[in-house]
């Protein structure tokens, strides 16, 4: 069988959660027999909608109208990472997550759909209020390579330092700014880490007693702070902010949340595979 892959970025330009998502995804699938090609949103055209007939849609802010339109009369799969469906994706604004019909886009693509994958429980019960459909499936996680979390089981038992950790990203819904403030109000020691390859930024981490993470918007699953607990971190942050937080291994960290979340994985993975 052969999937178009829709995303505006890939992992190969970008690190970003979402992109490390659909990496771990493609790469599932394609050791799974299926053939897999990847295209980014802008590149979308007639032709390759004409000659296929399944897709996976993931982040698709520069996908033409147009085919947002067409693609109803194919297969497709949205795989949900940051609240397409309103504008500014900001959910958090609204009293309950209810969003005023006034706000809401991408409403039709999104009901048309095969099937919404979100990676939280609270996401699907925003999209199951606001739109009262059927096709909101919820995988509880978001997903990492088996390798990758073996990397940070090995990490998550080295010995912590007496620091809180800030992440230093320029992304203002990060609110890197409001973690320094915090910090310093509260007499907390700290460093800034900056960005980095996964792999070092979760060497570094590593060595802290915690992370300082305060989101300016609703985090689909937030895979940083889920990183954060996997590698015996505290977590400092705002847990309604937080899709991780709607779920109930929340409260879990180390080796227990890794096993839980390996666990989750392979069952989203088997999902999708189902749905296709």
């Amino acid at each position: 069988m052969k999937i178009i892959f829709i995303a505006d970025f890939f992992s190969s330009e970008l690190n970003g959660g979402a992109e490390n998502n659909d990496s771990v995804l493609i790469e599932y699938l394609k050791n799974n027999g299926y053939k897999i090609r990847c295209i980014k949103s802008h590149n979308f055209d007639e032709s390759i909608y004409q000659e296929n007939d399944f897709f996976i849609v993931s982040n698709f802010v520069a996908l033409d109208e147009k085919y947002k339109a067409l693609l109803k009369k194919k297969q497709y799969i949205i795989y949900e990472h940051d609240h397409k469906y309103v504008k500014r994706r900001d959910v958090s604004k609204y009293a309950d997550f209810v969003i005023p019909k006034e706000d809401f886009v991408n409403e039709k693509f999104y009901r048309d759909a095969k099937a919404v994958v979100v990676l939280s429980d609270v996401c699907k019960k925003i999209l199951d209020k606001n739109l009262n459909t059927r096709n909101v499936f919820n995988i509880g996680c978001s997903l990492w390579s088996n390798k990758k979390l073996d990397l940070i089981a090995s990490l998550s038992t080295k010995q912590k330092n007496n620091k809180f950790a800030i992440i230093n990203s320029n992304n203002p819904i990060k609110n890197t700014n409001l973690a320094i403030a915090y910090c310093k109000k509260n007499n907390i020691d700290f460093d800034m880490i900056e960005l980095c390859n996964h792999e070092e930024l979760l060497s570094k981490l590593s060595d802290y007693k915690g992370l300082v993470f305060f989101p300016g918007v609703l985090e689909t699953f937030s895979r940083i702070s889920a990183e954060a607990k996997m590698l015996n971190c505290k977590l400092l942050t705002k847990p309604k902010m937080l899709g991780f937080a709607s779920e109930d291994i929340f409260v879990l960290s180390g080796i227990e949340l890794i096993e839980e979340i390996r666990e989750r994985n392979n069952k989203a993975l088997k999902l999708f595979k189902s749905l296709l």
